[in-house]
């Protein structure tokens, strides 16, 4: 029988589009050592807390993999909702798939999310990220803010695709 953890949330981890500082996350403790995508940010508040769990900003060739495949799930989610325009129905999903995009984003570059993060410190990111994401936090519910999140997913999946077959390149070294 697995017992319950309660983290409190980090600063870190605060936006009001997704949490308030006096939220708590709840997680079986078995949660904390295989990848889980729900509930968002589960990892990145164990380790602002710490709390021992994976850390799948340091695994990410496996961790990321799961990502895109919920991102694939998310997306057919959405695409039903903006084209029966309802945009109530869609303003849930759309959170969590940012979340998804702010987990892909970070643990691309081998870091935790983190909200009070400057984007111009992470090295791989898509172009006008911050103007782009600021239009989508500001209105999750919009198609528009899909279709701009939608294009930031594209690009970043292709960025990280990138940057994991330079890191394995690399890993072989020359002429192997």
């Amino acid at each position: 029988m697995n017992s319950q953890i309660i983290i409190s949330l980090s600063a870190k981890l605060c936006h009001p589009i997704f949490n308030k500082p006096q939220d708590l996350i709840t997680a079986d403790e078995s949660m904390l050592k295989t990848q889980h995508i729900h509930p968002l940010f589960l990892y990145e508040a164990a380790y602002y807390a710490g709390v021992e769990a994976l850390k799948p900003w340091e695994k990410k060739e496996k961790c990321i993999r799961v990502l895109l495949e919920e991102w694939k799930e998310h997306k057919r989610l959405l695409d039903e909702h903006f084209a029966n325009r309802n945009q109530k129905g869609a303003e849930d999903p759309m959170k969590t798939a940012i979340g998804l995009f702010l987990q892909l984003l970070f643990w691309t570059n081998g870091k935790p999310v983190d909200f009070q993060a400057e984007f111009g410190d992470l090295k791989i990111k898509p172009v006008n990220l911050k103007e782009r994401l600021d239009f989508i936090l500001k209105r999750p519910a919009l198609y528009h803010a899909y279709i701009q999140l939608s294009e930031l997913m594209a690009e970043m999946e292709k960025h990280y695709i990138k940057h994991i077959t330079l890191e394995n390149i690399k890993k072989k070294g020359p002429g192997k």
